[in-house]
């Protein structure tokens, strides 16, 4: 049988101590990174597999990083989840998937189990209901490194990773403005939740910015889901708004009114642009938004993970700090963006 590779394989090939090659896999700040890229490179060639038990009983940390995410069928979440692992794999960290179904006393529960497990640290977007800070605070009181990614609290001083949503929602209205979209609703999340809150504001913004007043008769609040999306389009149509465009919160809201478009008036799906906060990655199955702002999911769950990975060896502090990633504002069918934000 095959002998497992181990620790001190990979050091007498690189003709190093055990120590240094344990700090190259957990991408510690003392070794270089060619060394580490060439520590990961043999790893990888010989089969190396850390002992997360041993190593969890001799460093008092267990190489586990808990993830809480609002939804897992969603492709921007599972764009992110994708990063995280990619990032934490490639640096010796293994990650613990739960999933909060927009649910805040399950995110809590879930915390709380992650925590019990000892994970090395925490990577978490809010649910939409989330409103109540105390977990936060019980998690920042035990000092465990915790990151929020998308949709964040602020003035918990936890470091965050997301897009400017504000203005990519407001650059993005802009631009439908531009092309002769004059009466543009919006069907938007929650204000508690920051997404919601910087949409909506980004989008009145643009108005404003463009000479047109925003009316409260325009905007529909209530969620992020395809529910949402539909319940909306329809009180629209109930407040007999004329409209010749509409902004989405989110992909999933933009299917929903185009569900509530289909029962109506099918027609309306040609006469109403509309532009949606994020993709779906699926084309010609049902009607597609002509435009949507690209949330690059991949990217976001990778720099939020570095974050995380940062704070848990000590080179970065929780100082509230908001990590910023670009977004996109594309036309459907594309292949090249119309702006970069």
């Amino acid at each position: 049988m095959k002998r497992r590779a181990t620790l001190n394989d990979i050091a007498i090939r690189m003709n190093l101590t055990k120590v240094s090659i344990s700090k190259a896999l957990r991408d510690h700040p003392d070794i270089s990174e060619s060394t580490k890229k060439k520590v990961r490179e043999i790893a990888e060639e010989i089969g190396y597999r850390p002992n997360l038990i041993a190593r969890s009983l001799t460093s008092s940390r267990t190489s586990t990083l808990g993830v809480v995410v609002p939804k897992i069928a969603h492709n921007f979440f599972a764009h992110v989840v994708a990063g995280i692992q990619k990032y934490a794999n490639a640096r010796g960290y293994e990650i613990v998937l739960t999933v909060s179904d927009e649910d805040a006393e399950l995110e809590k529960k879930h915390i709380e189990a992650l925590v019990s497990m000892q994970v090395d640290g925490l990577l978490v977007s809010v649910s939409m209901q989330t409103k109540q800070t105390d977990v936060y605070k019980w998690v920042k009181d035990l000092q465990i490194p915790l990151v929020f990614f998308d949709r964040y609290i602020p003035g918990l001083d936890f470091n965050s990773v997301a897009i400017d949503d504000q203005r990519a929602a407001k650059d993005s209205v802009v631009e439908l403005i531009k092309k002769g979209c004059k009466k543009i609703a919006h069907i938007g999340g929650y204000d508690h939740v920051i997404i919601g809150q910087q949409r909506r504001l980004g989008y009145e913004e643009a108005l404003k910015k463009q000479g047109i007043d925003p009316d409260p008769q325009m905007i529909v609040l209530g969620g992020f889901g395809e529910a949402a999306g539909y319940n909306g389009f329809k009180e629209l149509i109930n407040r007999k708004v004329e409209m010749d465009a509409l902004f989405a919160v989110t992909f999933p809201v933009a299917l929903g009114a185009y569900v509530a478009m289909r029962e109506i008036d099918s027609t309306l799906i040609d006469k109403i642009t509309v532009l949606a906060f994020g993709d779906s990655g699926i084309r010609g199955i049902v009607p597609y938004p002509q435009y949507y702002v690209d949330q690059p999911g991949m990217e976001i769950g990778q720099m939020a993970t570095e974050m995380l990975l940062k704070e848990i060896n000590g080179e970065m502090k929780p100082v509230g700090h908001l990590e910023y990633i670009p977004t996109r504002f594309v036309k459907t069918g594309w292949d090249f963006p119309l702006l970069d934000f």
